[in-house]
């Protein structure tokens, strides 16, 4: 059956975020009919200068899982099937112990549990030669010989579906004239965005606690933004960019940011009123 889950890394430990920054990231799981959970894990403004080894710790239904990561942007592997409905992690660094950095949860919180067990679970890396992962890339070798292009391409264009599901859900809130909690109502669908388009990290890396991804119109060459910005583990506003140069754009509800190697006109939408607004604190 398929099923997806995202978990939204919050940092508990300063030490291992760049200077002036907040370290935070994502964990993508998804199981899509395989014998296996594929996981992707993105991590932004971690200081990557220090010396040591980076884990991913798993929970799923209380049953722990230790991946040693060899990336923190967009690390992917397989673990054997899991169950999605209850799962936690801590993202880990192991110097000459280990300390936790970051963690998330979802159903329920057995992060508690993973931290005690740090120093337990990180001392055996997984043997990438024998691991679920590669053995499904081995028996892959020919695939895209006999691969179904129009398939493809049409599961390519069923993901602007969720940028669908978003407006709609967008619309629904200011039909029914609600005048609160705006990103509770739309979290299931801006969720959905995330997982199906790639981050754009220029903006990562200049707002702390962000995220953000690219969406390109399809056939196009034209794109724009969406994210969302957080303070204190809170989303704050939710985030639509145009890429724009200085001038072209009189509406006052945008503003102008400067960034490179691209400039935007950004829209800042108030996560609980839904109201467009000023950005304060946050940048």
């Amino acid at each position: 059956m398929y099923c997806k889950r995202i978990l939204i890394l919050q940092q508990t430990n300063a030490r291992f975020a760049e200077r002036g920054r907040e370290l935070c990231g994502l964990v993508k799981l998804v199981n899509n009919g395989k014998q296996s959970t594929d996981v992707t894990v993105f991590v932004t403004n971690a200081d990557v200068r220090m010396l040591g080894e980076w884990w991913l710790l798993l929970s799923f239904d209380r049953v722990p899982q230790a991946v040693q990561l060899d990336t923190l942007d967009n690390c992917t592997f397989s673990l054997p099937l899991q169950p999605l409905e209850k799962v936690s992690c801590l993202l880990v660094k192991r110097e000459d112990r280990c300390f936790e950095a970051a963690r998330a949860y979802l159903g329920d919180n057995a992060c508690d549990a993973l931290y005690r067990q740090m120093d337990a679970l990180c001392r055996t890396p997984l043997d990438a030669a024998s691991s679920p992962y590669e053995q499904f890339v081995a028996s892959t070798e020919n695939f895209y010989g006999k691969v179904d292009v129009e398939k493809l391409k049409l599961k390519a264009d069923s993901r602007y579906k969720s940028v669908s599901d978003y407006s709609n859900a967008f619309e629904r809130f200011y039909a029914a004239g609600a005048h609160s909690d705006y990103y509770e109502s739309v979290k299931a669908e801006i969720g959905k965005v995330f997982v199906e388009f790639p981050p754009y990290y220029p903006l990562i890396r200049k707002y702390r606690e962000a995220f953000f991804v690219r969406i390109d119109f399809p056939k196009s060459d034209k794109y724009f933004v969406l994210g969302v910005l957080q303070k204190e583990g809170r989303i704050r506003y939710i985030c639509y960019g145009l890429p724009a140069e200085r001038d072209g754009v009189t509406d006052k509800d945008f503003v102008y940011v400067e960034n490179a190697p691209t400039a935007f006109w950004m829209l800042f939408q108030d996560a609980d009123s839904g109201q467009i607004s000023a950005i304060n604190g946050l940048v």
